[in-house]
């Protein structure tokens, strides 16, 4: 088969590639409303960019056992042929070009369902990792899937709270509840909407320590789990400089700013990728939360109790949750205490 691009997405560890001229957005999984009359393999259905687009588990289309969603999971909206469907994903990395082998039907016949090779283009390699390839036509049109929903928002709907979380979601806490509801109607806003949106500032919200940290939007790269990669340490390291690691074929410093910010030290559990400058880095933080679009003129003064090398890489407060969120500075701090020194 040619070469293809391909998005790269993982599920339960296992690499997935899809058609990347299919993709239309990625997003933080949002609140789901339930469908009375929805296939087994739809989780629920939200409303994205004034369109109704179900959203597809693949643990449901391929028959297996569905253990739920999580905070941190992605939805990949995707269009075929004027047909719009949302899958989830663990991570998703990026755009490789690839070619898939097609399988040995003979060689896998009775040790993989029918279902798995119906969906199945064929198996990639890439980075020395398989990736499987799916066939986007056949996961959406085939008996079970999508084609019964017309993307309509019928008196059918369930609700959210009544079935999203009790099946997907058990264990969310309030907290989660809210960051959930908050992306959902976020993404109710239209391409033309999101544009006048993206004037505002764009964040992702972190937390570090006790507090909501937000780090600008325009210099995310990606997020990542910690616990994937071993940490090794740089001899005289620059002040906060934990370490380097292999993220995806690159060497990252991975920096820890709870100590310039006067919060805390924890072991961090999650890594935010930045990039600045042409440098990219990664920063390690306790918890994920959500891309969270502020208004300027929500953005508030500095606390007078917060201390000197504090304000100088902070842009100010705002409100979020229950609390305050600390905006920070990213690329002046970066620029001052790291990029100088060689790392």
């Amino acid at each position: 088969m040619l070469d293809k691009q391909n998005l790269i997405f993982g599920l339960h560890g296992t690499l997935y590639g899809i058609g990347a001229d299919y993709v239309r957005e990625i997003c933080w999984l949002p609140e789901l409303y339930s469908l009375a009359t929805a296939p087994a393999d739809i989780l629920g259905i939200f409303n994205w960019r004034s369109r109704m687009v179900p959203v597809m588990h693949l643990d449901l289309r391929f028959g297996r056992g569905f253990s739920g969603c999580n905070l941190t999971d992605r939805v990949i909206v995707l269009e075929l042929a004027g047909t719009y469907v949302a899958i989830v994903a663990h991570e998703v990395f990026d755009v490789r070009l690839i070619a898939p082998q097609p399988l040995d039907l003979d060689l896998i016949q009775g040790r993989q369902s029918q279902l798995d090779r119906n969906f199945i283009i064929g198996i990639a390699q890439s980075n020395d990792q398989p990736i499987t390839c799916l066939d986007l036509d056949r996961l959406i049109r085939e008996p079970e899937a999508v084609a019964a929903l017309d993307g309509t928002e019928p008196a059918i709907l369930a609700g959210a709270d009544s079935d999203f979380y009790s099946r997907c979601c058990p264990l969310a806490s309030v907290a989660d509840r809210a960051t959930f509801a908050t992306r959902a109607t976020q993404l109710k806003t239209s391409i033309s909407q999101a544009a006048a949106i993206g004037s505002n500032e764009g964040v992702l919200v972190v937390q570090i320590g006790a507090e909501y940290i937000g780090l600008p939007l325009e210099l995310i790269v990606d997020v990542d789990a910690l616990d994937r990669f071993p940490l090794s340490p740089v001899p005289v390291a620059p002040r906060y400089l934990l370490g380097q690691l292999n993220w995806r074929g690159e060497i990252l410093p991975l920096l820890e700013l709870g100590g310039i910010l006067q919060i805390p030290a924890l072991p961090r559990q999650e890594m935010v990728i930045v990039q600045v400058d042409g440098v990219k880095m990664g920063i390690g933080v306790d918890r994920i939360f959500d891309v969270f679009y502020l208004e300027v003129d929500r953005i508030e003064q500095l606390p007078m109790s917060t201390g000197g090398q504090q304000r100088g890489y902070l842009l100010g407060v705002t409100k979020y949750e229950a609390g305050l969120m600390y905006l920070v500075k990213l690329q002046e701090l970066v620029q001052r205490e790291f990029l100088p020194v060689s790392v």
